[in-house]
């Protein structure tokens, strides 16, 4: 799983179009490959990755 910080406002078409702002503060976490579809796309910053309940 990967999280970093939102880029460009988007909606999620995965999650029920939840609205992400690129305000500077404002994070985006999914799987690796969702989130380097958005990162391709320019939506999000490069991710790091975070622990999940499934890793621990």
């Amino acid at each position: 799983m990967l999280e970093g910080k939102v880029l460009r406002d988007f909606n999620d078409k995965e999650n029920n179009l939840k609205h992400y702002e690129a305000d500077g503060k404002t994070k985006f976490r999914a799987e690796d490959k969702r989130y380097n579809e958005l990162k391709a796309k320019g939506y999000v910053e490069e991710g790091k990755e975070v622990e999940t309940k499934k890793n621990k």
